[in-house]
């Protein structure tokens, strides 16, 4: 299985034209749609998408986990089930890791040391939520990609109005004034 395309706005290089580049955005930005339901938190489930949800502390994950995707406007409606397997697996997750603190690294089968069964759960936990957040573009690659981005996007209208006379003045202390 090859590697998911990335979105239009991490592209990089000359293998696609600005016109190309230009019509997937749209695309995809057509494709994720509205970002509404997402934006309520759990007031924006479906009944049947709230019963998904295994427990209190998915909840409160997926509530977070979907204002954080309305805001950064990457995901959409269509993303709202990945969100909740998202949730549930952090919840699991967090169970584990209790039950790891509480049990430690070696439980007792009758007088047998065995490795505590969590720890291995726990690694499979964390590897399914790596793949669900690379289905989602959320990975760390992805997340450095689209902040590199924005501080480009950023840098560039900051240079413009830092060069203005006024602000250019005020920044390196000199005053200008008028008298003759």
């Amino acid at each position: 299985m090859g590697r998911h395309n990335k979105p239009a706005s991490q592209l990089k290089g000359n293998h696609k034209s600005q016109t190309e580049k230009k019509r997937l955005a749209k695309f995809e930005q057509e494709t994720v749609g509205a970002s509404d339901r997402l934006e309520q938190g759990l007031e924006g489930l479906y009944e049947q998408e709230l019963n998904q949800l295994r427990d209190e502390n998915a909840e409160n994950n997926y509530d977070i986990l979907a204002w954080e995707a309305h805001k950064s406007s990457a995901l959409g409606n269509i993303h709202i089930s990945d969100l909740i397997d998202l949730a549930n697996e952090m919840s699991l997750l967090k169970e584990y890791e209790e039950d790891i603190k509480i049990y430690k690294r070696i439980i007792f089968v009758g007088e047998k040391p065995v490795p505590n069964p969590a720890i291995k759960m726990r690694q499979e936990s964390l590897k399914t939520i790596g793949i669900i957040k690379s289905r989602l573009g959320l990975g760390a690659v992805d997340i450095v990609t689209l902040a590199r981005q924005k501080a480009e996007m950023n840098e560039k209208d900051g240079l413009a109005n830092i060069f203005t006379k006024d602000i250019a003045d005020k920044a390196f202390g000199e005053e200008t004034t008028n008298e003759v």
